[in-house]
């Protein structure tokens, strides 16, 4: 009888398309005019949230930011200005930059479950949630550099 090599085997999860790319920068307002300037695009409106006593790096602290979608067709750039520190966005605040690819999952722990089951250090920069239940996770040293935002919308009950 022949043993098979035994391996620890997970099902595949696969990325749903990309929704946005979040980009920090000093001021939402100018950079979504120098948006609309040279593309020809439209920004929504600018929001104002706060997370109380969400987790950086494990650690509850309150954080806010200001933010700002452009549409650009197959999908979204949000800019994003943060508005106290610390926060999940410091390391680009000087410089501004791409600070993560962004996508929409039913279930994030089913995520970070899989990437676990493979072996991976998942570490887990930023975890929040809004008003209406969204919960959304930063995922730091899966990308290249980017981090990875998982967002899970709660279904209303």
């Amino acid at each position: 009888m022949k043993l098979l090599n035994r391996r620890r085997i997970t099902m595949s999860i696969t990325l749903p398309a990309l929704h946005h790319v979040g980009i920090v920068v000093a001021d939402v307002e100018a950079a979504a005019l120098d948006h609309e300037r040279r593309w020809g695009v439209t920004a929504g409106p600018i929001v104002d949230l706060s997370f109380s006593q969400a987790l950086l790096s494990g650690v509850p602290t309150d954080v806010s930011a200001r933010y700002r979608f452009i549409d650009t067709g197959a999908s979204q750039i949000e800019l994003i200005e943060p508005t106290s520190q610390p926060s999940p966005y410091d390391e680009l605040l000087s410089v501004g930059g791409v600070h993560h690819l962004a996508y929409f999952v039913d279930r994030i722990d089913v995520y970070l479950d899989h990437l676990r089951g493979l072996g991976e250090e998942v570490e887990v920069a930023f975890d929040a949630s809004v008003a209406d239940g969204t919960r959304f996770v930063y995922l730091k040293g899966l990308a290249h550099e980017p981090a990875i935002e998982l967002i899970e919308t709660r279904a209303a009950g």
